[in-house]
């Protein structure tokens, strides 16, 4: 669980959470051996023009975790890459809801898409 301190911190300064997923997805990148060029402001934008919305479902996202009692928060924000393979770089980052982006892991938008309708078509049966 996190400290109160940090919540209210992150509730009334939500920036801090950009510069948190900056240094995360650095970290990963470097794991992975992939590039990155992404810098705190260029993921500010991207979440002002997505309008705080999840890129692909379109669902509201928390920029923090609505119950900090909770592991995670489905629909907190989470940066995820559109192509796995180009890395963390300017035009391939979107913000996901972390429910979205732990379902899409690696998979292309096709790959997505195909799973998601698979499913619909499932549950209409």
């Amino acid at each position: 669980m996190s400290n109160p301190s940090w919540r209210s911190r992150c509730l009334n300064y939500p920036n801090i959470m950009f510069g948190k997923a900056l240094q995360q997805a650095k970290k990963r990148a470097e794991k992975r051996g992939t590039l990155f060029d992404l810098d705190k402001e260029y993921l500010m934008e991207i979440f002002e023009k997505q309008e705080g919305n999840c890129f692909y479902s379109g669902i509201k996202m928390n920029i923090v975790k609505e119950d900090d009692a909770a592991l995670h928060d489905p629909m907190k924000m989470s940066l995820d890459c559109i192509d796995p393979e180009k890395g963390y770089v300017k035009g391939n980052v979107v913000w996901s809801a972390y429910c979205v982006n732990v379902f899409k892991q690696k998979m292309s938008q096709q790959e997505m898409l195909r799973v998601c309708e698979s499913i619909l078509n499932n549950l209409k049966k």
